[in-house]
């Protein structure tokens, strides 16, 4: 008869497992094999599960910037142990199901002028454990100037974080539009750029028209909409979540911008209490769109009342360029997500 014992270290689980040939026997304690709190250092062993090292961690978690090492360790120890219950049936659009994985669509909707269509494409993720009876959050995200839909999978890592929450991603593709010089993918975000105010833009139109392509085949969480971009897709971003507030339940902007589209005057102008919960994340050492931007959005945001780390969050990371920061798609994630439409904060 084989005889088993608990193997620590390197083997951690496995090991125990094969040293049983394959047997059952009683699991080992873990509570007692990973007591390493109090040791002043946020870790756990190789076969204890992440973030095990509550106490430590608790500390180190609370640290800003949480150091690139332990980001992984901090979503799994800062995750909500009592998360809120499923959406109620009637948020959902009530869609039945379709293709999980990558598939493209097109929309066609108005353009530059009001009486022009054009056609616009878009990609969707759908986690394999799509159920359709469980009304799903919808997460849109808009690249930077010039930038397609073709690589924002890769650039963002966002169906990752899709698979882990079980969310549908929708990855934008901006209109081909002639810059004088240059054609270029690039997003409407300069009011001048098309016909009518700031309620008229056409990526507006397009967004909303996306979303009910998407609702009509899929249960879409309908208080649980967000959209997240990148530089000039961060300023869509904020775009979209202060003019459709009744489609967005909030917004992240990385290395994104209010001032040089003077979009800051219509944060001002429209003074929404409460505001769309907002999240910023940019780099101090940005080259393109100048960290600048994201503190002058911080401070216009305390001057009109709105509650850092209630209505909006933003972290500021050292030594960072002009990137998406995927490091912190969980936290910003668990932000935005605590703050559905028809939630209080």
């Amino acid at each position: 008869m084989l005889r088993g014992r608990w193997k620590s270290g390197r083997l951690g689980v496995l090991g125990w497992v094969f040293a049983n040939g394959g047997c059952t026997p009683e699991p080992p304690d873990y509570a007692s094999a990973c007591a390493t709190a109090a040791d002043g250092v946020c870790d756990e062993l190789r076969s204890c599960p992440l973030g095990s090292d509550s106490e430590d961690c608790d500390a180190a978690c609370d640290e800003t910037p949480v150091a690139a090492s332990l980001v992984g360790v901090c979503a799994h120890d800062q995750a909500d142990p009592d998360p809120e219950p499923a959406s109620p049936s009637e948020w959902g659009s009530q869609g039945m199901g379709g293709d999980v994985g990558t598939w493209d669509g097109i929309v066609t909707v108005r353009g530059a002028y009001a009486n022009e269509e054009v056609d616009r494409h878009y990609r969707v993720y759908v986690p394999r454990r799509n159920d359709p009876s469980r009304p799903t959050p919808v997460v849109f995200v808009l690249g930077g100037f010039t930038v397609d839909m073709y690589w924002l999978a890769e650039f963002t890592e966002l169906n990752r974080l899709a698979d882990r929450e079980d969310l549908i991603v929708v990855y934008g593709q901006p209109e081909w539009r002639d810059f004088g010089s240059y054609w270029v993918f690039g997003w409407y975000v300069y009011e001048q750029a098309w016909e009518g105010d700031w309620p008229d833009n056409p990526d507006l139109a397009y967004l909303d028209a996306v979303l009910g392509e998407v609702s009509e085949r899929y249960n879409v969480d309908t208080h649980r909409v967000y959209v997240t971009g990148h530089s000039r897709g961060g300023a869509l971003s904020i775009i979209a979540g202060f003019e459709r507030p009744d489609l967005f339940a909030g917004y992240c902007a990385q290395a994104g911008f209010a001032g040089p589209n003077d979009y800051e005057d219509r944060i001002e102008e429209l003074a929404l209490d409460p505001p769309p919960a907002g999240y910023l994340v940019h780099g101090e050492d940005d080259p393109d769109v100048d960290v600048d931007e994201s503190d002058d959005l911080q401070d216009l945001f305390e001057e009109l009342n709105y509650e850092q780390g209630v209505d909006f969050g933003y972290r500021r990371i050292e030594n960072a360029t002009h990137e998406w920061q995927s490091q912190y798609n969980q936290q910003v994630w668990d932000f935005l997500d605590a703050r559905a439409l028809g939630v209080e904060r």
